[in-house]
């Protein structure tokens, strides 16, 4: 009930602002702020955000917390309203307060809906991101999320990316990785598109040393030459 209270205070609120003096009012749309842009994506206003928009409020502000409206709307699963956004011209590409982008929060919110839209909407799967300066591949792969790594891969992602641990995302399926099946996808899928098994963490031990010591007999065998 108080989530539905306040989506409807702000929907109140955004729809007063737009019709104080019209829509077409050229001094309010020099009025618009920050909190004008939050309103409407709590109260999942498409019509209000077009007008935000068109008053040229940046879509990409921050809240409190170090989150966009895209970053927000991804967090919530609200593809509609994360399509919308990104079509008016918010940036995709903006991570949060910990350096998450949109690709890690598909992962760690696991929906593959939200990977595929975000790349098709052209988002850089490239991207260096999170706190340890890694990938959303690495994340990915470490997640055990095979249908994004998938996804990640088809688009390009950077295969041999080291983190500032010192992994690569096949090290980190393999020392973080439970040797099950999604992890044994991931890591064939990233042998067959040409990831270096040869890139060594930095006590020099390989993914298959890893994978031997933790006893994955099936990740050992997709690792051998």
């Amino acid at each position: 009930m108080p989530n539905t209270v306040s989506k409807v205070f702000a929907g109140a609120v955004v729809a007063t602002l737009l019709t104080l003096g019209g829509l077409n009012s050229s001094a309010l749309a020099q009025n618009y702020t920050e909190q004008d842009v939050f309103a409407a994506v709590e109260a999942n206003d498409m019509k209000a955000l077009d007008q935000i928009a068109k008053g040229g409020a940046s879509l990409d502000a921050r809240d409190s917390s170090g989150d966009t409206a895209v970053i927000i709307a991804a967090r919530r699963g609200d593809l509609e309203l994360f399509e919308h956004l990104v079509n008016l011209g918010a940036n995709i590409n903006l991570m949060d307060a910990k350096k998450r982008d949109v690709l890690n929060i598909a992962i760690s919110t696991n929906n593959p809906e939200l990977a595929r839209l975000a790349l098709d909407l052209g988002i850089d799967p490239s991207m260096v991101t999170s706190v340890y300066e890694g990938s959303a591949l690495i994340y990915g792969s470490h997640q055990g999320a095979v249908e994004i790594v998938s996804m990640l891969i088809d688009a390009g992602a950077p295969l041999d990316h080291v983190n500032n641990l010192g992994w690569t995302a096949l090290l980190e399926a393999t020392i973080l990785g439970d040797g099950s099946e999604p992890y044994q996808i991931i890591v064939k899928k990233l042998v067959d598109a040409g990831a270096d098994k040869t890139i060594a963490d930095r006590n020099g031990a390989l993914p298959i040393s890893h994978a031997r010591n933790k006893g994955h007999t099936a990740i050992v065998q997709l690792l051998e030459d």
